[in-house]
């Protein structure tokens, strides 16, 4: 029986918004509708993935040669008419995606049925703010006092007015303050004098007045982002499904991840070596446990970490600085290492056009970087990884280098 994607990345918009008639901003609406194929690296044969329109079949075919599932390719309407399937699957529940679906949501499965994500009340949307991450960090840093690898210096506390916020900051110079529903690097204010952000108390205020608190940490010296793919079963376990080594732009927005990497070792990875990652990971799993995510959430999230210096100038992770309760870029980045040969390195990114430039992009980039395979594997070269589309706004691609 199949499953059914639908990729909605603005969901923490939509959270925040409370509304189920929520409608993202016009383009993040394109951003959706550029991007809708994504769900189709991580589906499985026979699985349904919400699209307006049908994708390119040469496009389609190329990735289905390279071993990519044979999946359907249905729009809303097309989605109506599907008598049952299996499990509802969108990049991220919230109560528009549940008001949305709510008449096709009983052909569902009897297996569904009894998943959390089967139901939702305003429980569900508390839990998914960074509240959550806030409990996770301290009960890690409770555990991890003269710990070789992971640290906490402070966990992240709740603020909720701009008096609360004046007294916190009498403690600390540089400091990070998130709302408590955004993602991707957005829906944050830094603090850093010596950097020349200063903090912008009408920001503030603005965040409280719109989300209820915002959440206030210690600016930490960032070395290096990745993240924890992690899978939350139904009975409460917790398991690990690999590590994302991302991409951020300068205002630390993603913009897409390094496959196979390290692509060459250097201090870095020497410190992320497979002992000290399983190390971390336990810890984060064990912290999590202690929130009982499962009560709330079933299937992949992606928990948001960073190697910092720590006042010692030595490397340490901070295991949790952010935890994504949904589907997430990190889990296509630890799935396309498939479609990759062993001893090829590369990256795959996201990035933003004009009408009509996504693809004269694909073609001038498929010309000066020609897709070389290996027995079905790329071995360098460019690839796109959202179809050809004249008026895409968005688009994905993969450049691989020997």
């Amino acid at each position: 029986m199949n499953n059914i994607y639908i990729y909605n990345p603005t969901s923490e918009m939509a959270l925040a918004n409370g509304t189920v008639s929520y409608m993202p901003p016009k383009n993040l609406q394109t951003f959706e509708k550029d991007l809708a194929f994504v769900p189709s690296f991580f589906a499985e044969d026979d699985d349904i993935i919400i699209m307006d329109a049908k994708p390119d079949p040469d496009f389609i075919k190329m990735w289905q040669d390279m071993g990519l599932p044979k999946l359907k390719y249905l729009n809303f309407s097309e989605i109506k008419d599907v008598i049952t399937f299996n499990h509802l699957r969108p990049w991220s529940w919230n109560q528009t995606v549940h008001h949305k679906f709510k008449t096709i949501l009983p052909n569902c499965s009897d297996d569904f049925k009894l998943s959390p994500n089967y139901t939702w009340n305003n429980e569900h949307k508390f839990f998914f703010s960074r509240n959550s991450a806030n409990r996770v960090q301290k009960y890690i840093s409770e555990k991890v006092v003269n710990h070789h690898a992971v640290n906490i210096p402070c966990p992240a506390i709740n603020i909720n007015s701009v008096e609360e916020m004046q007294e916190w900051l009498k403690n600390y110079s540089k400091a990070i303050i998130k709302m408590p529903w955004s993602s991707s690097g957005r829906g944050i204010h830094i603090i850093d004098d010596e950097s020349g952000k200063n903090i912008n108390y009408d920001w503030i205020k603005g965040a409280i007045k719109q989300q209820g608190f915002v959440t206030a940490e210690p600016l930490l010296n960032k070395i290096f982002d990745f993240s924890f793919q992690l899978n939350i079963k139904r009975n409460g376990a917790i398991e690990c499904l690999g590590y994302s080594y991302f991409l951020n732009d300068s205002k630390g927005h993603f913009i897409g991840g390094n496959i196979n990497w390290p692509h060459k070792e250097d201090d870095i990875s020497e410190f992320l070596n497979s002992s000290t990652l399983q190390e971390a990971t336990q810890l984060l799993i064990t912290g999590l446990k202690t929130i009982e995510p499962h009560k709330f959430h079933e299937g992949p999230i992606g928990v948001d970490a960073i190697v910092f210096m720590d006042n010692n100038n030595t490397y340490k992770i901070h295991p949790c600085l952010d935890i994504n309760w949904r589907y997430n870029m990190g889990l296509i980045n630890i799935r396309l290492p498939r479609f990759v040969h062993k001893e090829a390195k590369g990256k795959w990114l996201v990035g933003s056009f004009k009408p009509g430039e996504w693809n004269q992009f694909i073609q001038k980039s498929k010309e000066a970087n020609p897709l070389a395979l290996v027995n079905n594997k790329i071995k360098s070269g460019f690839i796109n990884m959202t179809p050809p589309n004249e008026n895409a706004r968005f688009g994905v691609w993969m450049e691989i280098f020997k």
